[in-house]
This record gives C-alpha cells, structure tokens and sequence, in this order.
C-alpha cells in the first residue's frame, strides 16, 4: 500500500472537468481531464462518471493509485446548494475508490475559482465561460454572490447568452424585425444548416444539451464584429457591461479595504471586446474597484483547498 499523500484538486464546469494532482506541499504533478460535470444539467451519474475519468487520468500520469490520496477538493459548476453538493460528495468516495476516511469537499466552481484567483485574499472573481457568476470573500470572512442562477433563469455575459442573443438576433433579421446581421450565414456555418431554422429542431429536440453548442457559437459573434457587424459587436458589448453590472452588484455588499476583481473563464479569457467594455463599464459603476488577472487557474484554486483540508 503507498504510504505517500498527494493532493487532488477538480474544476467541473458546464463544458469540461479538469483534475490536479498535486503533492502535500501543492506542487502540481499530473493533469486529468473529462467532459462536463455539472449535476444540474448532465445528472449526478453523469457528473460522477466525468469526476472519475479526469481523476483516475491524473492518478495514473502522476504514477499514484487512490490510495495515495490524502484530500479531494472538486469545485462543480450547478453546486452552489449545500444539498447538491452533500450528494456528491457522497458518491465521489466509491466512484475514486479513496481510502476509508479520507476527506472530500465538494463547492462550488466559483469557490475554487476565487480561491484560485486571489490565493485566499479578499476580493471577488467574476466567471463568464458557458455560464456567469459573481463571487467573493469579504474582509469579515462573508462568502458572498451574485448571478449564477443558470442558464433559463440568469447567466448574464455568459457564453450561453451571447450565442443564444445571437441566434435571436439572426432570426430577427430573418423575419424583418431586427437590423441586418451577417450572423445567421455565420451560425449556418457553424452548425452546417442549409437554413437558419434547422436550427429550431436541433435546439428543442434537447435544451439541454444545446446549451454547450449554442455558447460555443461566440467565435461567430467575435467574427462577425470584427468583420464589422454593429449587432455582433453590440452583443459582445452589452456582455461586458452585464457583467460589469453583476461585478458592482457584489461589490457594494462586500467589506472590502481593497475591491479587487479577478476574472476568469472562456469569454474573459478570449474575448477581447467584452473584456475591455467590462473594464470600462466596472470604472463608471465603482470607480475604486480594480480588474487584476487569476493567480492562478480554479483547478488550483481547488488543490489550495484541498492542502488547507489535508492540514
């Protein structure tokens, strides 16, 4: 049996898991990686089956069984409820074959993402991948939020809602109703349509699983505005400025000596033009508030959590 402790720390978003294999002292060793692991949107089983392929991936590069390991820290996207997060928790020791006792933790993507970001310090952290979420720590310790209530009900400046503002916003100009935009040839594109509304059965057949396609159509906004599309281009704008509105919604209820903000996720990693509207925007909305790049990725914020439960 080994008697040497490592450290596995997991980022499960709405589009890809991510698993860390670090030492005690939080070298990273290995990486593992799997599709979703959202509950809410792919089920438990599926969540759990994800979890496993990125962890047994990562134990086997680092040369590790599950023996070895001394704490599991996993940050879900769809996990911010203390009920969701018990019934994960609860099937991750079986599906990781862990030790008897040894600890699981399972939070929140925002969670691991903001421990990632700011090491620990006060401050926010604002996520737009496939979906958004405002998320910080207060200088009295309060865990605070705001959005990241999902796809049907919130997910402001997310990847989902410029795709899905942008199917919107092609059927407009379909139907005469909005202003011409080169989106609906680009999304025919990207979706090899023949038409524009072979769109409608792809995306009722199964909600759900068109949420990923759909914020996977932001290449196509981004193209299009720097083509010259103006409705492209007011998409990607009003992202940034939906964020900006979420980040200043959090931090006038933070105790902050220093508002910090880091960002992280597919649209703020990527998308120039929301990023920039977003910094503008947080300036005009909490002028003291200040945008600073993640320390380091939500996977290690998750291996940081897993060292402080491993003692």
């Amino acid at each position: 049996m080994e008697t040497s402790r490592i450290l596995v720390g997991i980022d499960g978003g709405g589009t890809r898991t991510r698993c860390l294999v670090a030492t005690t002292d939080g070298r990273v060793i290995a990486e593992g990686g799997a599709g979703p692991a959202n509950p809410l949107v792919v089920g438990l089983d599926r969540a759990v089956e994800n979890i496993g392929q990125a962890v047994r991936q990562a134990l086997e590069a680092s040369g590790h069984t599950s023996a070895a390991v001394g704490a599991v820290c996993a940050g879900l996207a769809g996990a911010g409820q203390p009920e969701t997060q018990a019934r994960v928790a609860a099937a991750l020791p079986g599906a990781l074959s862990l030790s008897p006792g040894t600890p699981v933790q399972v939070v929140s993507d925002a969670r691991v993402a903001l421990a990632g970001a700011l090491q620990g310090r006060p401050g926010a952290i604002l996520i737009a991948g496939t979906g958004s979420i405002a998320y910080g720590l207060d200088d009295s310790g309060r865990l605070l939020r705001a959005g990241g209530w999902g796809w049907i009900l919130g997910d402001e400046g997310s990847g989902f809602t410029i795709g899905r503002q942008a199917l919107a916003a092609a059927f407009a100009a379909k139907d005469g109703t909005g202003p011409a935009t080169r989106l609906g040839d680009r999304i025919c594109a990207a979706w090899n349509l023949q038409d524009l509304t072979q769109a409608v059965p792809r995306i009722y057949a199964d909600p759900s699983a068109a949420r990923t396609a759909i914020a996977g159509l932001v290449p196509e906004v981004v193209q299009a505005a720097e083509e010259g599309d103006a409705v492209a281009a007011e998409i990607l704008a009003r992202a940034g400025g939906d964020l900006a509105n979420l980040a200043a919604a959090l931090l006038r209820r933070m105790q902050l000596r220093e508002p910090l903000v880091a960002t992280t996720g597919g649209v703020l990693e990527g998308v120039a033009a929301v990023r920039s509207e977003l910094v503008r925007r947080l300036a005009e909305l909490v002028p003291e508030a200040r945008v600073v790049e993640s320390a380091a990725s939500p996977a290690a914020g998750a291996v940081l959590m897993a060292r402080q439960m491993a003692g």
